[in-house]
């Protein structure tokens, strides 16, 4: 049933995205294997069409990656112009070590900040992963709490607040030898 209900929907999210009806297929079939897989992670107070587009879009961000990588070699084995194109732009974006390494130390900070704001304040953390890592937007927030447009806009406020409190040392190490 549940695939009836919602494949039209899911469908036509993931052929807008991926402009190809073969791939938005495999998609919305590896979403309805993710759904059961993490069925038990659904909480039943928050909508399930919302929650089932997330790993939609989860899923077709990560065949868009793995789908940028495969460039193919030509049949002699050599790099075409297109790959030599882009074996030197990453070659030249690539940081040297020492950057590499102040990314693992900012990216620990930010996951021990975020781990202090979620234990400590798991709806406003909740309500900020929403905005931040699902792309909701206010309105779809204001559906999911269950509260009117201007309230949720005060809601989201107050959450802002309180994870700058709790991000502020990854914010001075992230931002702060910039200005």
């Amino acid at each position: 049933m549940l695939d009836r209900s919602f494949f039209a929907v899911l469908y036509r999210e993931s052929q807008r995205a991926v402009r190809d009806a073969e791939t938005a297929r495999d998609l919305v079939q590896e979403t309805f294997i993710k759904i059961w897989q993490r069925c038990a992670t659904f909480h039943g107070d928050s909508e399930l069409l919302p929650w089932i587009r997330t790993i939609l879009r989860h899923a077709i961000v990560d065949r868009l990656r793995r789908h940028e990588r495969e460039v193919p070699l030509e049949r002699d084995g050599t790099m075409s112009p297109e790959v030599e194109r882009r074996v030197a732009s990453l070659a030249a974006q690539a940081a040297p070590p020492e950057d590499v390494l102040d990314r693992r130390q900012l990216n620990e900070c930010f996951r021990r900040c975020w781990e202090r704001f979620a234990s400590a304040c798991p709806t406003q953390a909740t309500v900020m992963a929403w905005i931040v890592e699902d792309g909701l937007s206010n309105e779809e927030v204001s559906v999911l709490l269950g509260r009117t447009p201007g309230a949720t806009r005060e809601f989201i406020s107050q959450c802002r607040k309180r994870a700058r409190t709790y991000l502020a040392e990854w914010h001075a190490m992230a931002f702060g030898a910039r200005g």
